[in-house]
């Protein structure tokens, strides 16, 4: 069952009233929840009024230059009845960005897990470390049988200036710890074998201990 309702300018913070410079849907339009509506401004900023539930755009009552505060109706549209839940979660605007960062980011590492299928033994390599040569093995952190995740720490090595954490390229289960400690390794010499994942996130490994190097340089130069 279908139902009209009004969508109206959530809590804006101090603005009593705030100006409409940009209209994002029009009529017709089918809109999810948070979904930018109007773009306002104050003196101070400009934000985007989001939708607090979806449904098709049946009216829009606002036009820019209008001035709007909270409560006013920006639209109204035509919804089944289960998206009224979503309402209470048009107030915090602000939070939303970080939300929809979290979910991008969590995408990609999903894509990586799908694959999970492939079995094959892997070799995880140490990947570019930066300017050292060869680096010492200092601790190693997992162990033959152990269920590993991508950029799970697998060793700490220790160079003249730095020590760093050489993290998974991929998951899996460890078949070989190829390393022990005071081993010495480069880039490329293997760390473990490991079976049961995909390599789709190896990619993404070799920045990482290089990152970690440039963060853990500075302590590390006062001894």
């Amino acid at each position: 069952m279908s139902n009209i309702v009004q969508i109206k300018v959530p809590d804006i913070g101090d603005f009593k009233e705030v100006e409409v410079i940009e209209v994002l849907v029009a009529v017709g339009d089918t809109i999810k929840a948070e979904q930018s509506l109007i773009t306002v401004e104050s003196d101070k900023a400009s934000m985007e009024i989001p939708a607090s539930q979806g449904g098709v755009v049946k009216s829009i009552s606002v036009k820019v230059g209008d001035k709007v505060a909270e409560g006013t109706v920006v639209l109204e549209v035509e919804a089944s009845g289960a998206g009224e839940a979503a309402a209470p979660a048009a107030a915090p605007a602000k939070e939303e960005a970080p939300k929809a960062e979290a979910k991008a980011a969590a995408q990609p590492a999903a894509a990586a897990a799908a694959p999970a299928a492939s079995s094959g033994p892997v070799n995880i390599e140490v990947p570019d470390i930066g300017d050292f040569k060869e680096v010492e093995v200092i601790e190693v952190m997992v162990a033959v049988g152990d269920t590993i995740k991508a950029e799970q720490s697998l060793i700490t090595v220790e160079s003249d200036k730095a020590s760093m954490e050489i993290p998974a390229s991929q998951g899996g289960v460890v078949k070989e710890v190829k390393v022990k400690v005071g081993d010495k390794v480069a880039k490329g010499s293997v760390v473990v074998v490991v079976e049961g994942a995909a390599p789709a996130a190896a990619a993404a490994a070799a920045p990482a201990p290089a990152a970690k190097a440039e963060a853990a340089a500075a302590p590390a130069a006062k001894t």
